[in-house]
């Protein structure tokens, strides 16, 4: 996925938002674990609305990897908007997942991204949760 770009020129920040939003996607897309745990700042939040979680990236690192490596995880993402100052991004996806039926299904995804210092340090997950078994599980 290659963030979205309507503006004629970029702010500095604003390109290394793109960057850094971009790099998220394709380490989502990637299923790689270790590169998208490397973007977070050690404090980052995570929030996942869906599965009702609100912990430190680092309380999370080792079942976020194991998320990762299930076969039936995947996110793939369709468009990304940048704040002007590079302060948010936006991606707009799907998560597909195996629903608590036993059959794969798929639901919209909304990410929004909170940028400081070149790192993240704050992922905002949204997504209709009802039909996946919870696979997290915030300390």
């Amino acid at each position: 996925m290659k963030p979205t770009d309507t503006s004629p020129e970029k702010t500095s920040a604003e390109e290394r938002a793109s960057t850094l939003a971009a790099a998220y996607a394709a380490a989502y897309e990637a299923k790689d674990a270790a590169a998208y745990l490397s973007l977070f700042s050690n404090d980052a939040d995570y929030f996942d609305f869906a599965v009702q979680i609100h912990a430190r990236i680092k309380q999370l690192r080792e079942e976020l990897r194991r998320s990762f490596q299930r076969e039936e995880f995947d996110l793939a993402f369709h468009s990304s908007f940048v704040s002007s100052n590079g302060r948010f991004a936006a991606l707009k996806g799907t998560y597909s997942d195996l629903a608590r039926s036993g059959d794969r299904s798929s639901v919209p995804l909304a990410a929004i991204l909170e940028f400081q210092d070149g790192k993240i340090i704050k992922e905002i997950l949204y997504y209709d949760g009802s039909l996946f078994k919870r696979h997290l599980h915030a300390a």
